[in-house]
Parts: structure tokens; sequence; C-alpha cells
């Protein structure tokens, strides 16, 4: 069951001495050795007697799983035959303490809309003022921005799919996960190696200090998915979730009792002879300008941890990464546990997981208890590795990473409290609990409940000691929260009004631009909706203004990435689509492309719209010609760019008249 390897293997003993640490390399003549990546385990990672528990050996690890899974397997393997760990996507908002009021000197170029100021996160479009760089339709694309008009300077393949960036200096990491590993490729102008199988993540390392030798240098490809990332100072922390592999499960052969039982005694031999490689993650290390080809566990089972209650077989790993130092972490540590949920501040890194209980079909058939969030803190002052400091659990689910927010040394975490969904019973509740590391326990110092009763949360966004979350049925509360006394938060005020908000950015001082959607009395939803929110009066928040978009949506609800405020003009950017059909009239409207506000105290006012140059379907001769949706939009000066699938526009900022298009 051991996996096949990709390269011809020579064995190195790395310094811990386990049986895991394996590394293979494969060269290619004449070329100069790699350094490559050696997974190192790392002290003080762990601290002892903490509710996150490390390994003492390579052999306590193998069993500590192999017991764990042999107690759950089944006729079909583990989870029916499937190593499929359940991960939530991430629906993300945005955050930005420093941000409130706008910069007295606003930027030459827009950012990357993050949560906390200072911290990137991924993104399709990244950007230094001059240069643009763009994923799309498997390509990755150079445009020169320098000029008074842009033009593309170069672009590669990529391969794979849901491609991300990070922007530091001249190198450009490009993230891909999903898909399977078909071995080393070599080209300089191909991301990516690519094929069908298990899922993997592939981190690429891009050279763009010039556009003539933009290309691939390094590619690091590991076991698992990405479940969320974020950079400092050229620091990359990457949270990749692996299942375990190489498993050849036996099924039932025929029908009955009789043969379940076979099936699940040769599925515990199967489990009984698994060996470390089917537990760890592997990474390969390809060294395209050395030639050189390494690999190995990415983990040393000194590094890996487990928490007190039972969280699954998957492994969470926490990566660090220097961007311009050879795509080489130099330290990780692992968790046994799923992952859904990351938050970053400048000082720690939370990852939010469920408990096994909320997964398992037994458990949740016959337990009324409501979902629960365990939350593990990681000290990442430390460029070179992430520390474990302590594990908190909350009562209820997170609706996003925005549910989590940390603020003058203590967690602010808004949670909903119910019975897992599945269930249909309950009413759910949601509460803002304060948490605070004290030894290696995040401890409850705080809560106030009692928000949205019967609602789902929509949004959520904390500015520095307030909190304002939305809730919605058939009307949107929208609830500010005192929270600076953490130990006592407070309810201030409330809002109540036809639909909702789905993100909350402030525009200025007690200034929140709402972006959701409207609604009816019945709480039908009609279009999207832009509100500006006075919060001066904690106790009596209003709205100020507000405009709507009948049948609009945005994808600025659930993806704050595709959301611009250029505080320099009051302006803002997010894509819409919207369709209708007026059947009296047999007339169609349609639209899909961006739209520009200018959002003050007083108004919401509409600029225009941007919409890319349409396309007809290549095999439907009748059908009519559409515009491919608009994704995200940046500023560099006076210019307004927006990126599609298609290409990019960049137009005038004050009369939105197109400059140039350059099709993709």
């Amino acid at each position: 069951m051991k996996r096949s390897l990709v390269a011809v293997l020579v064995t190195l003993v790395i310094a811990t001495g386990c049986s895991i640490q394996n590394v293979s390399q494969t060269s290619i003549p004449d070329t100069t050795p790699s350094t490559g990546f050696t997974p190192v385990g790392i002290e003080g990672i762990f601290a002892a007697g903490g509710a996150m528990q490390p390994f003492d050996s390579c052999s306590d690890f193998l069993a500590h799983v192999k017991r764990l899974a042999t107690e759950r397997v089944g006729p079909y393997g583990l989870n029916g035959g499937y190593d499929i760990y359940p991960i939530m996507a991430e629906i993300t908002e945005m955050r930005s303490e420093d941000s409130v009021g706008g910069q007295s000197t606003p930027p030459a170029y827009s950012t990357t809309n993050v949560q906390v100021a200072g911290i990137d996160e991924p993104d399709l479009v990244k950007t230094d003022g001059e240069r643009i760089f763009v994923v799309a339709n498997g390509r990755l694309y150079w445009i020169d921005a320098s000029a008074d008009s842009p033009t593309i300077a170069t672009s590669i393949v990529l391969d794979g799919w849901v491609q991300q960036l990070f922007l530091s200096g001249d190198t450009l990491l490009v993230m891909t996960s999903g898909g399977g590993y078909g071995g080393p490729v070599f080209e300089a102008d191909v991301i990516g190696p690519y094929g069908y199988g298990t899922q993997r993540t592939v981190l690429q390392e891009v050279d763009v200090s010039t556009p003539q030798h933009m290309k691939v240098v390094r590619t690091l490809t590991l076991d698992g998915i990405i479940v969320s990332s974020r950079m400092t100072d050229g620091i990359a922390r990457i949270v990749v979730q692996s299942n375990p592999v190489g498993f050849d499960w036996a099924y039932p052969e025929g029908d009955g009792i009789r043969a379940e039982r076979e099936a699940i005694q040769k599925n515990k031999k199967i489990i009984s002879e698994s060996t470390l490689e089917n537990w760890v993650p592997w990474y390969v290390l390809d060294d395209q300008q050395r030639g050189m080809t390494s690999e190995g566990p990415l983990l040393d089972c000194s590094q890996i941890g487990y928490p007190d209650e039972f969280s699954g077989l998957s492994m969470l790993s926490v990566l660090s990464l220097d961007v311009e130092s050879a795509l080489a972490p130099t330290g990780g540590i692992g968790l046994l546990a799923v992952g859904q949920t990351v938050y970053a501040s400048h000082d720690n890194l939370y990852v939010a997981t469920s408990p096994w209980q909320w997964w398992d079909v037994d458990v949740r058939a016959n337990d009324n208890r409501s979902v629960g969030t365990q939350i593990h803190q990681f000290d990442i002052t430390d460029p070179r590795s992430a520390r474990y400091v302590a594990s908190g659990e909350v009562d209820g689910a997170l609706h996003s990473q925005w549910a989590l927010d940390e603020y003058q040394g203590v967690l602010r975490v808004v949670v909903t409290e119910e019975t897992p969904w599945w269930r249909g019973s309950g009413v759910p509740e949601t509460s803002v609990v304060i948490l605070e590391a004290r030894g290696d326990s995040l401890a409850k110092i705080g809560s106030v409940g009692g928000l949205g009763k019967n609602e789902r949360v929509y949004s959520v966004r904390f500015i520095r000691d307030k909190g304002y979350v939305v809730t919605f049925r058939q009307v949107d509360p929208l609830y500010v929260i005192d929270l600076a006394d953490p130990k006592h938060p407070t309810v201030d005020g409330e809002l109540k009004i036809n639909g909702y908000s789905a993100y909350l950015h402030p525009i200025g001082e007690d200034l929140i631009l709402g972006v959701g959607q409207d609604a009816t009395d019945e709480g039908r939803t009609t279009g999207t909706q832009l509100s500006v929110f006075d919060v001066s009066d904690p106790g009596n928040p209003t709205r100020l203004s507000r405009l709507t978009f009948k049948d609009g949506y945005s994808e600025a609800e659930w993806d704050h990435h595709a959301f611009l405020w250029w505080p320099e003009t009051n302006t803002a950017v997010l894509p819409m689509q919207r369709w209708s059909f007026d059947e009296a009239k047999g007339y169609e409207d349609s639209f899909s492309g961006a739209i520009v506000v200018h959002a003050t105290p007083q108004a919401i006012t509409s600029i225009g719209e941007i919409e890319h140059p349409s396309s007809t379907d290549q095999f439907c001769d009748d059908c009519r010609s559409w515009s491919e949706p608009i994704i995200r939009s940046l500023v560099i000066g006076s210019t307004l760019y927006t990126v599609s699938n298609s290409g990019i526009m960049a137009s005038e900022m004050d009369s939105l008249e197109t400059i140039e298009w350059l099709s993709f």
C-alpha cells in the first residue's frame, strides 16, 4: 500500500531518525544539486501537557491512527469508501481596522481587498502599480500598466483549477488545488503538472523579474487541498487539508450482513498493515532551474499533534513559506483534525475545526446537541514556523472567517448555536463569544446572545471595539455590539429593514456601506441593494441612503475580493449580473458586467456600468451574444481596470470611457 514514487529514490537520513523521513532526489545530468526542501522537527511547536498533544515517536503516531481507523472502518472503507473528509469552502467578507475613514494620502493603486490591513490574501489578480498579474482561462497573464495605454507583456500556460496568487517583489506564488499528479514537468512555460487522481496542491514559484523570462523556477506539490492562506512581509502561511491515501479497500462480495462483516474484517487487516506513508502527506519539489527533484513526507511525526476530542483522520498542515526564498518551507505543523475556517492577525493564526460527531451518521441520528466548533491558535511571529498556542471550543457554527476577530489580546467569535442542519429541529440563535488564551486553553471570558433568533447570519464585521452582525429571515436586523469591555459585551442597538447586507465595508468614520439584497415584507429577495449606515450612535443605527438594482446579484455578496472601494473619490465598484423577462411584453433584460457608484452619507448615486465586449457561442449560430462576467476591479492612478475571463479593460475613472481593451 505504499505509494509508488515518481522518481528514482536516493534515501537520505534526517536528523530525527524516524523511518518516515526518506527523501528521494532525481537529477538531470550536468546540473547543480538543489538545496531542496527538508522537513525538520521544530522544537517547542507543542507545549508539553497542552490541549494539543504531540507524538513521542512515529510508532506512537502510527499506533494512534490505526486504532482510531480500526474503530471506525466499515464494509466500504473509511467514510463510505471515499477518503474525503468534509471541508467547507470559506465565504469571505472584509475587515480592515486601519482603513476606517480612509487614508489621509490614498495609495497610487488599489490592492486586494483583505480582512486585516497589512495581511495579504490570495486572489486571481495582483498588482504593484506597474504590473498586473491575472489568472484566466488556464493562463497567467502579465499586463504592463506602466504606460498610458496598457499592454499584455507575456503569458504562460497554467494547468489545474482554482489558481490563486501572492506577489512579493519579483516572485509570484501560484497556488492551485485539485486534480492529480502526473509526474515532474520541467517545461518553463507550464504550471501545475496535473492529471486525474487524488487531490493535490501545487505551489509554483514564478520569476517575474522581466516579461521576457517569466517562468516557473520551482514547483512544490503536496497531498491535499488548500483551506486558506495568508501572507505578511513575504512569509506565506498556507493551511492544507490532506486525507489518508493508498488504501485499496475491500467491498462486500454480494448482499447481506455476512458479506459486509467479511469486508469489515478485510479492511481492518488493511489498516493494520498500513504504513506512515498512508497517513502523512507527501511532497514533491521540482527545481526546474537546477534540474533536481526531491520528495518525502511533508511533516515529521514530532511536528504532528492531536486534539483531546477526535476530529477526524485527516491532516491539517500549517506551512510557513518564504515566497522569495526558494519555495522551501522552513517549518510546518500538523493536526489530526478537519479545518474549515482560517483567520489571521499580525501575531496569530486561528484554524476552526468541527468535532467529528458533526459528521458522524450514527451520532447525528441520535444526538440533539448543537454543533460545536473547536478553535486552534498558532503564534506566527516567527517567520520560520508556526507554533501551537492554545485551543478552545464554542457552541455553534461559524458563518465565515469574518466570524473571527482578534483585538487587544482577545478573540471575538460570532457563533450560531443550532442542531445540525440536516436534523431540521432547533431554533438558531446567534451570540458573540469572547475568548482569551490562558495557558494552553482559549477560555471564554464573556458573551452576549439573543441575536437573530430563528434567523441566519448573513454578514459580520468588527471595527475596533464594536461588532456589527446582520441576520435575516424576513427582515434584516443590523445589530451593534459594544465590545469595549470584553468580559461584559452588550447589544447597544438594532436596525430592522427589509432585505439584508451580505457584506459590510467601512467608508468613513462611523459610516458603513452594505452590499446585499432588497426583499419584500415576506422575505423574498428582489435584487441588489446598497445601503449607507450611520453607526455614530451605537444605540440608534440608521440608514442614510440606498440604491437598488432590480433582479441583480453581485459576487461581492459572497466574495469580498470582488469588491473595490476607492476612498479618494468615494467610489465603489462591484460585479453585477441581472436577468429578467417581461412575459406580457415579451421583453428580456440582461446585464453582465460591473457597476460603479459614488457613496456618501447624502446619497448613493450610480456613475455607470462597464461591460466587456460580447461574444457569441461558436457552436450556436442563432444564440444571442453574451458578455463574460466581470470578476475583479482595481485602480492605478486615474485608471479603472476591470477583469473577466475574456480580458482586461482600462477605463477613465471619472467618465468610465474606455481607454483600452485587451483580449485574453
